[in-house]
């Protein structure tokens, strides 16, 4: 009776830490996949002219929403956007590994003036997403960068 109750304390203890090795591998693949989305977004906002690092801007010219393209847009506001639709997906299509986990993103665009001129714009973005068999909270990757505006030689 003592060698089956240790051994299915044993066996309870594997199949546990085989389920939480489950999970944590879910969860960095996740994020993997999260932050190279972000970082696919963000190459695309530097590669941007400075002017058009605003709100309702296409992120380039081959994602502007024309000829039947998708448009992916820098949001207008803070506002979480869904990334569970077909344009965010035909951009980024590893986004279908996280559709059933809710991915949004934010964008804030806090814009910088000297001299009463515009000099940067500081740019965070933050996609989260439902953590797999929703062990823990909403799972979180974030990107910050500034963009200076071109400044005369001295």
């Amino acid at each position: 009776m003592m060698a089956v109750g240790v051994l299915a304390i044993v066996t309870a203890a594997c199949l546990s830490s085989l389920l939480i090795d489950q999970i944590s591998v879910r969860k960095a693949k996740e994020e993997g996949i999260a932050m190279d989305f972000l970082t696919k977004y963000v190459e695309n906002i530097k590669a941007l002219p400075f002017t058009s690092v605003s709100g309702g801007m296409p992120v380039n010219y081959i994602y502007n929403g024309s000829g039947g393209g998708p448009l992916i847009a820098i949001p207008a506001n803070t506002n979480w956007v869904s990334l569970t639709n077909t344009a965010y997906q035909t951009f980024y299509p590893d986004l279908l590994w996280l559709n059933n986990r809710n991915p949004q993103m934010q964008v804030t665009l806090t814009p910088n003036s000297v001299s009463g001129s515009l000099h940067d714009i500081e740019v965070d973005i933050k996609v989260d997403w439902d953590s797999p068999l929703s062990a823990g909270a909403r799972q979180q990757v974030q990107v910050d960068f500034c963009r200076t505006a071109a400044v005369p030689l001295l």
